[in-house]
């Protein structure tokens, strides 16, 4: 385990709790998409998933990360993309990102990362939240609800995946 793991597993004791009920789709109102950005910036179908989740009737705000130096894209409220510039020697995000992260609330957060990187892992980790679904992976775990992918690496897939058990799984409330 190299030093940057340790630290994040450090924060990970600290900070992380456990969701307290699986949520009913239709009472979901405000989601947070966590997603690795393409080198372009344009994320395509990361877009397409926001467009569709708002065509839902849901609140939605993306957050990115692209392992460059800098990123090109602008900063906004809703959708922002991270890049090392924007994480310490840690990889983790810097505390203004955090500050801004811990201002919103989501009843939802779908992580729709397919490796582990510790700047996306950081925001799951921080990120205020009812309920948070992703991608199985090793400990530690961060979501309340994971899917098996298997071999498929299509964030669109894995998108769809949580979707279909989020609206079909019902919790007694």
């Amino acid at each position: 385990m190299n030093i940057s793991e340790y630290i994040f597993n450090y924060y990970y004791r600290k900070h992380h709790k456990k969701a307290t009920a699986f949520p009913a789709w239709d009472k979901v109102q405000t989601v947070l998409l966590l997603f690795e950005s393409d080198l372009t910036e344009k994320n395509l179908q990361v877009k397409q998933l926001v467009k569709e989740l708002q065509q839902q009737g849901k609140d939605v705000t993306a957050w990115g990360y692209v392992d460059n130096k800098n990123t090109i894209s602008a900063i906004l409220r809703d959708y922002r993309i991270l890049s090392r510039h924007d994480t310490n020697l840690f990889n983790k995000p810097k505390e203004a990102h955090l500050k801004d992260l811990r201002r919103m609330h989501f009843d939802l957060v779908i992580d729709l990362s397919l490796n582990s990187l510790l700047p996306l892992r950081y925001l799951l980790l921080f990120a205020d939240a009812d309920f948070k679904a992703g991608r199985q992976t090793e400990e530690p775990y961060l979501a309340d609800f994971m899917v098996m992918t298997g071999d498929n690496d299509d964030p669109a897939f894995l998108f769809d995946q949580i979707i279909f058990y989020l609206k079909n799984i019902k919790s007694s409330d």
